[in-house]
């Protein structure tokens, strides 16, 4: 497939080289900075990278989910970036990208009461239903690897000088570097940063979004498998070969331990804990590593886990969620972390990268071919980001409320499970129209009718009804309209009574802790989709028995 619109690119910025002027220039050090500057230069556009506007954060976003692998295949298949296509398979990222990085085999979930032993009932996990093995992402090599991959396809990576000022010249913007270097371009996209330059000439201003939530995060050395603690449920995976959210009232901690490939982390190993705190409840403390072993210390099983680790490097994040007030104006765009941030739940971050990256390298090559940066261009971009950070914030506002009872979490957790299988279905079947070369039916798939429901490709009603029920009973138990275990037996009639949901996998089951989407399940879901509604077998039987099904109308 030749890359797209590369020759429509070349001509439109024919002119680069004359006037000192890039056609885009692209802000940050992170993974979506280098995916997109790859993709676009790959495409024929002039790109440069520039380091971040302000300090760089570290920040959460290692996780990865079925749909971010299906997406990191689009976006090498999509923009003839291969590289990209390495980070969708685990044995691919620790060979090729990142020796630090991990697999992500299961998405654990252990709640606590404060003084008391961990109860092994209170225990659920998925084994994580992926074609690929996703992955725990150690970001500083990552990141660093996506921008080695930006160059490779011919974008200039200036370095860390970051930039200080944006001023908008008309037909271009001109950036000034802290070091007083003066640079130019046809259009800026800001991609992270705390105190951006370009939100700073957009007016744009943080304004806060649902749940107010403070992240303290660290890589540990010295933190024991928690099997070790506890012994997992009856034929499930151990607990380190993924990540485990020790779940109590008011917030949870997420650990992952990293170079996990084995059945425990390789010795010497780091994990990645973070700590998400309903700031309702936990208000500002110094967030640091001691405030997060101060609310480990108050559950047995988690102190024991914790009674020798020690950090490496620590962050933490105070006032999240936020939406920028402005995301876009004529030639210049606020992308991901630049424009929203939400609390870091389930793989939210890199699946958002991924999306946005796949959406603004469409949308920007075909700015470059036409040569109209206009703002009215970017405004698919700024409703699709709206869209995402709102439906993270609603999963996080029903994420606190479950966290109380184990037995709401429960009936929650298989919901949001329910939609990354829908989610990984649409992908994978826009993934092989693109390649079959049908690619106006592919973008039908890929590009969202309603981009304000949260999704960049197009949703299923059916599940977004699901989710909206859920929502609800949720909201209810949080207002003291339901009891906890009222409200998680509703949403688990829900599910019950759902016809898009195969009843193989006992999803609507409350005593089934141990999901694995086994091959004997997959010949059942064949059997009982002929029934299904049309817009569900249109997902499964594209799919497959083994992930490996045609593209079916």
């Amino acid at each position: 497939m030749t890359p797209p619109d590369t020759a429509d690119a070349n001509e439109a910025h024919a002119d680069a080289d004359t006037d000192a002027t890039v056609d885009v220039a692209v802000i940050g050090a992170g993974l979506t900075a280098g995916m997109l500057a790859a993709a676009l230069a790959r495409g024929g556009a002039s790109v440069l990278v520039l380091g971040p506007d302000g300090p760089v954060r570290p920040h959460s976003g290692e996780l990865s989910v079925p749909g971010t692998s299906f997406f990191y295949e689009l976006i090498a298949e999509r923009f003839q970036v291969p590289e990209i296509g390495a980070l969708a398979v685990a044995q691919r990222v620790r060979e090729e990208v990142s020796g630090g990085s991990g697999a992500q085999r299961t998405f654990g979930f252990a709640h606590h009461t404060a003084g008391q032993p961990h109860e092994r009932a209170h225990a659920l996990q998925f084994n994580v239903p992926s074609e690929h093995g996703d992955s725990v992402y150690y970001r500083p090599e990552v990141d660093a690897w996506a921008l080695t991959v930006a160059e490779r396809h011919g974008a200039r990576v200036h370095g860390s000088d970051r930039v200080v000022k944006a001023v908008d010249e008309g037909d271009k913007v001109r950036l000034v570097l802290a070091s007083g270097e003066e640079l130019r371009a046809r259009c800026v996209v800001a991609t992270d940063g705390p105190e951006p330059a370009v939100a700073e000439a957009l007016g744009a201003t943080r304004e806060p979004e649902g749940p107010p939530t403070r992240i303290i995060g660290a890589h540990a050395r010295d933190v024991r498998p928690y099997d070790d603690v506890v012994p997992r449920l009856d034929r499930s995976r151990p607990w380190c070969q993924g990540t485990l959210h020790h779940l109590f009232d008011g917030g949870w901690l997420r650990v992952t331990p990293l170079r996990n490939q084995g059945d425990r982390p390789e010795p010497g190993a780091l994990t990645s804990v973070e700590l998400c705190l309903d700031a309702r409840r936990h208000p500002a403390g110094d967030g640091d590593w001691a405030e997060l072993t101060s609310h480990v210390a108050r559950f047995p099983s988690v102190a024991a886990q914790f009674e020798s680790a020690s950090p490496v490097r620590e962050w933490h994040a105070e006032n999240v969620p936020w939406q920028a007030s402005v995301m876009a104006a004529d030639r210049m765009l606020l992308l991901d972390r630049a424009a929203a941030d939400s609390a870091p739940l389930l793989g939210h971050d890199l699946y958002t990268s991924a999306q946005v990256v796949f959406t603004a390298a469409n949308d920007l090559l075909e700015m470059v071919r036409d040569g109209d940066f206009t703002a009215a261009r970017f405004a698919y971009l700024e409703r699709l980001q709206r869209g995402i950070a709102r439906r993270q914030d609603r999963l996080t506002a029903m994420a606190y409320a479950a966290s109380a009872d184990f037995m709401l979490w429960n009936a929650v957790s298989r919901v949001w499970l329910l939609g990354t299988m829908v989610d990984a279905l649409t992908l994978k079947r826009g993934t092989k129209y693109l390649r079959a070369g049908d690619r106006p039916t592919a973008d039908e798939d890929l590009r969202s009718r309603d981009p304000e429901a949260g999704r960049s490709h197009q949703p299923l009603a059916l599940y977004d009804a699901l989710l909206d029920r859920t929502a609800a009973e949720c909201e209810a138990a949080r207002d003291g309209r339901l009891t906890p275990a009222r409200a998680a037996a509703r949403i688990f009639e829900h599910i019950r009574a759902e016809s898009f949901i195969p009843p193989v996998y006992g999803f609507g089951n409350p005593w089934d802790r141990e999901y694995a989407l086994r091959f004997r399940n997959r010949l059942r879901t064949l059997r009982w989709v002929r029934k299904a509604p049309p817009e569900v077998r249109r997902l499964v039987l594209s799919y497959g028995v083994r992930g490996k099904g045609k593209p079916r109308a």
